[in-house]
């Protein structure tokens, strides 16, 4: 019987309901807005974006840091004299490798905004300011609609959890029997609500490289949700103590990992926010590529575990936030994206509908999810899962396992680990992202169709493994 109760608390997820084919909002209509502005400096002259600074060829030089740091001190100084803002230059939230240079001002009171946007329309020749909200009233939001479900132990069986190894029977699926694990310079940027670093089995994520886009004095190594706390141990968990209770190792376990949180809590009753009490904008995402862009190198990873539903292919084709995801591609960094969950076509989800590569090997991938595959279960398309709309024309990569994953939870201000069930294709892209971590190609678990109605599109969807 050892190892059939769970010894410490379980905090249940499930995916959402997909009937609501326009989603789910994650902002509480209760809830005032966010009041932000982003403000672009249009003389490039003064402020000029690093991709046109000789120094800056590499971003890793140190003459490009240099430069950056001068950059932020300048941005600094302007939004001090000219809008009277006093924010230190490491807690701007800037733009500034390609095109205009721009800074995000968030947390405004009315007077404050008003008295920007005057001096703004005072000097057009200088700055332009615009609202970072989409005007159709659509944010990113993750990927996965969870619920709390209790607090009750669960069968070890009922976990689909490995106890030899520490880790989800879907992840152990996956590795082909991988068993070693070298220490890696690459990285894997997690674009999400922070990671709880306090968790034991959370022990290699870089500090110095995270930072929040969050709101104010948000610290990217918390975790108020919980959803970057699932992506991270899914990905890179790691525990050197004998499984006789439970622990979790991710699909690389130690894969270094670099926390970037672009999600805001509401304040509330619950330690773990409901989807309603996060939220973001694509401009905060976009701040946050512009930085993985400058501080990455060329093989690292970047999980974005999000996106909301669009309608016609213009957001998927052009846009800041597209073309933020095309120059990490270009720079030689992977995307991976969650395919996401309202059971529609694949094009319908932003950024997920982005199909790029380039011939440095980087490109997009969109992960969608399937169900099986373990204990003699046949592999089925997940009912939650986006779809492709084509045979030909298509947007979803890979599908990985994305139900009843088991992975760590953040600790709810306790001493002991806390681990936790989620379903979505947030989790399947983060498999994808473990597997892609360990840089020796993805080959074929299997295949699954999604079981189309008769005459429509019903193409073959590969389950990736570790090569």
């Amino acid at each position: 019987m050892k190892n059939l109760l769970l010894p410490f608390l379980l905090v249940f997820l499930f995916v959402k309901c997909s009937c609501n084919p326009d989603g789910e909002p994650i902002v509480d209509p209760t809830v005032p807005e966010l009041e932000e502005l982003e403000i672009t400096f249009k003389d490039v002259n003064e402020f000029k974006p690093l991709k046109q600074l000789q120094e800056c060829q590499d971003f890793q030089s140190g003459a490009c840091k240099g430069a950056i740091q001068q950059l932020k001190a300048k941005v600094a100084n302007e939004l001090k004299k000219e809008f009277s803002l006093n924010i230190d230059r490491d807690s701007l939230f800037i733009k500034m490798s390609s095109g205009q240079v721009s800074v995000l001002v968030t947390d405004l009171d009315q007077a404050t905004k008003k008295s920007i946007m005057v001096k703004v329309n005072q000097k057009p020749d200088k700055y332009a300011a615009q609202n970072s909200i989409d005007i159709q009233g659509r944010r990113p939001m993750m990927q996965s609609a969870f619920i709390e479900q209790g607090r009750r132990p669960m069968m070890q069986e009922q976990l689909r959890y490995d106890s030899n190894e520490g880790t989800s029977k879907f992840i152990q699926l996956i590795r082909s029997g991988e068993s070693t694990y070298p220490n890696k310079d690459t990285k894997v940027w997690i674009v999400d609500t922070g990671i709880d670093v306090n968790h034991p089995d959370i022990a290699s994520v870089d500090a110095s490289l995270s930072k929040s886009f969050a709101k104010k004095n948000s610290d990217p190594l918390t975790d108020e949700s919980g959803h970057g706390t699932f992506i991270a141990g899914i990905i890179g968990a790691s525990s050197s103590e004998t499984p006789v209770n439970y622990h979790m190792n991710g699909v690389y376990p130690g894969a270094k990992m670099v926390s970037v949180k672009v999600f805001d809590q509401q304040p509330g009753p619950n330690k773990f926010a409901k989807i309603k009490d996060v939220k973001t904008t694509d401009k905060r995402v976009e701040m946050a590529l512009d930085y993985i862009l400058v501080n990455g190198v060329a093989g690292d990873i970047v999980n974005l575990s999000l996106g909301k539903p669009v309608s016609g292919p213009n957001l998927c084709n052009s846009g800041k936030l597209n073309q933020a995801i095309k120059d990490l591609v270009d720079a030689g960094i992977s995307v991976v994206m969650s395919a996401g969950n309202d059971a529609e076509a694949s094009e319908e989800n932003f950024p997920g509908c982005i199909n790029y590569s380039n011939s440095n090997g980087a490109r997009t991938y969109t992960i969608g999810s399937v169900q099986g595959g373990i204990s003699g279960q046949p592999y089925l398309y997940s009912f939650f899962s986006n779809y492709d709309n084509s045979e030909t024309d298509r947007i979803i990569d890979f599908v990985e396992p994305g139900e009843y994953i088991f992975t760590t939870a953040p600790l709810d201000g306790g001493s002991e680990a806390m681990y936790t069930l989620v379903s979505g294709t947030s989790f399947s892209a983060a498999i994808f992202s473990g597997i892609l971590y360990h840089n020796t190609g993805v080959d074929t678990l299997g295949n699954v169709k999604r079981g189309a109605a008769p005459g429509d599109p019903d193409p073959d969807y590969t389950i990736g493994k570790v090569n």
